[in-house]
């Protein structure tokens, strides 16, 4: 298959002429040249076009909001019929307290909500009220969450912040106030509880993507140590909300945590976050003056009621199953079937590549670009995706795997 991707690099390279790092989001910007697409212009359903005309089955889902697909028609009719009355406003608009019901009638431990734009900051209101509520400074994190509060040496970082030190621009005072936790090791969390427990405002928990369900059993232990020391929990849900269930790992393995935050996924791409909880820590924002000029802006807030419809009537979330499903064992059994030191991870609406080697993996992706499926390394299915396409990508991706170095040796 011979494809070129000269334009969308030669619209890269100007932008970055102009535009800090070649993309406003570091995890964007491309990394394989003369393969992986540096330009997208275009989406409809799960398939989404660069400058150069190519097509590919996407996975990427702009690296995970994008969960119903795109182009959906009740999401664009929704922003659409609400372009036309306005987009902000000097007092609130109904929308705002209309989604926040929704979001309390499906969030299991949402009793309020208020919005912001991004994750990071929503996860860093969060942080701000408990260290309020408790009277605490130490924090304690699990995950990744956002540049915003990245202060800990060490833990997960997404693709495009792998090599950064993103430790640094912060006081050491600050840094001081943070500690990092392993997913899944609970002597390791009561061992610091032990030792800190009581000056431990809260803990802000990410899942481990590949090691999922390790959480059944991991994530409501957490919640018993954290009750035990009257540490708030704070669940970073902004990926596995709307992908494991509509309320995310909270709902998904039945504990109720503090606060929550969601993100990508509650509007179908469109910018908005929410941080719930129980009312009395949310009530608190006023005081401390958590706000936000844009938190009430109306079109994605009309395109969160059209994508919460829809989770609510259609059964997306069974469907994110069903076709990640297909699509992991459908990876693993292409990989196991060609030797290649490959796996997914995980569960089915966000398994994580694993492989034996970077190199092996840059091999992969790029095959896989040149073939027309763009992934990532969580990759991602939406509710577009339908199994005539699933199927196709498979054999995509089979095709851009053969001539592959082959391997027996599993990842680790």
């Amino acid at each position: 298959m011979v494809r070129t991707v000269r334009q969308s690099w030669a619209l890269y390279r100007e932008a970055a002429k102009h535009l800090a790092c070649g993309s406003s989001t570091l995890s964007k910007a491309p990394q394989i040249e003369d393969a992986e697409p540096a330009a997208i212009v275009r989406g409809r359903g799960c398939r989404v076009w660069d400058a150069d005309g190519n097509e590919y089955i996407d996975f990427r889902n702009g690296l995970g909001p994008v969960t119903l697909g795109y182009g959906v028609p009740e999401i664009d009719r929704a922003i659409t019929e609400q372009l036309g009355s306005g987009i902000v406003f000097g007092h609130p608009h109904p929308l705002e307290g209309e989604v926040a019901r929704m979001l309390t009638e499906v969030i299991p431990c949402a009793q309020r909500v208020r919005f912001l734009k991004t994750g990071g900051e929503a996860v860093a209101a969060c942080i701000k009220i408990a260290r309020h509520s408790t009277g605490r400074e130490l924090i304690v994190q699990c995950g990744y969450n956002g540049w915003l509060n990245n202060l800990g040496t060490g833990g997960p970082r997404p693709v495009g912040l792998v090599d950064s030190q993103a430790e640094r621009g912060f006081p050491e005072g600050l840094r001081r106030c943070h500690l990092r936790l392993p997913w899944g090791n609970l002597p390791a969390w009561e061992e610091t509880f032990a030792g800190h427990g009581r000056q431990i405002a809260a803990a802000v928990v990410a899942c481990d993507y590949a090691e999922m369900e390790r959480g059944r059993e991991f994530l409501p232990a957490v919640r018993t140590l954290t009750r035990q020391h009257g540490t708030l929990l704070i669940m970073d849900e902004i990926v596995t909300g709307f992908r494991l269930a509509i309320g995310g790992a909270h709902e998904y393995f039945h504990f109720d945590p503090d606060m929550a935050v969601l993100a990508k996924g509650i509007a179908n791409g469109m910018p908005l976050s929410a941080y719930v909880g129980r009312a009395e820590l949310l009530e608190s924002a006023k005081e401390l003056g958590i706000s936000s000029t844009y938190g009430g802006e109306t079109l994605s807030l009309a395109a969160a009621r059209a994508a919460i419809t829809l989770y609510r009537d259609k059964q997306v979330i069974a469907h994110l199953w069903r076709a990640g499903r297909q699509f992991m064992e459908g990876t693993n059994q292409l990989f196991r079937r060609q030797g290649l030191a490959a796996e997914l991870r995980g569960v089915p609406v966000c398994p994580a590549f694993s492989f034996a080697s970077a190199g092996l993996a840059t091999e992969f992706f790029g095959a896989c670009y040149r073939h027309g499926v763009s992934l990532y390394t969580v990759p991602y299915v939406n509710w577009s995706h339908t199994d005539g396409d699933i199927a196709e990508a498979l054999e995509r991706i089979e095709a851009a795997t053969k001539n592959l170095a082959s391997s027996a040796t599993r990842p680790s």
